[in-house]
């Protein structure tokens, strides 16, 4: 019988999160091994965070209880490097953000309807710049293009007038891609 590991909040967050996303691509028996914990412990913490039930100590700001609220979890490699005490100038931005809970390891935003066009209008470029910059063949490549084809870039592309099979056409042409 496996004996129950203590997790820290942000651990438990970090291990539901690993086994849900579907591009962290986390088994029950992967996640259970990563983190030294049962199964029962995995599905409590999925549970929790699910119902975004996250620990409320003294640094929790009441806002973030707030039904608009989206909780993003800090991604893993970051926190790696805060475990293990990295310099990176982007985790200390991290701390200096006043939505970063470091006890649950989550930014707690609010997307306000400018926030969530100015992302989708950015989204365009930000794939042509990862086709650009990736080689024919890469994992992020790959994705790039796999996202330019989906219905979600297409409407993105359709509202803010853009000509989605141009841009990719484009996008391919620099990249010497076969076609």
């Amino acid at each position: 019988m496996q004996v129950q590991t203590k997790l820290l909040p942000y651990q438990k967050v970090q291990a539901a999160y690993r086994y849900l996303n579907d591009f962290e691509k986390g088994t029950e028996k992967s996640v259970c091994k990563r983190y030294q914990i049962t199964p029962l412990q995995l599905h409590k913490a999925v549970s929790d965070f699910q119902a975004s039930r996250f620990k409320k100590g003294k640094n929790w700001d009441p806002t973030w209880d707030a039904s608009n609220v989206i909780h993003h979890v800090v991604d893993t490699s970051t926190i790696v490097d805060i475990e293990k005490g990295s310099t990176k100038g982007s985790d200390f931005d991290l701390f200096m953000d006043q939505d970063f809970d470091a006890v649950n390891g989550l930014l707690h935003i609010t997307w306000t309807d400018e926030d969530k066009l100015n992302l989708c209008a950015s989204l365009p470029y930000r794939i042509l710049e990862i086709i650009r910059d990736s080689t024919p063949g890469d994992e992020l490549y790959q994705e790039a293009l796999l996202f330019a084809e989906c219905d979600l870039f297409i409407q993105i592309c359709k509202h803010f007038g853009l000509d989605n099979e141009i841009l990719l056409k484009g996008a391919l042409e620099i990249t010497k891609a076969d076609l």
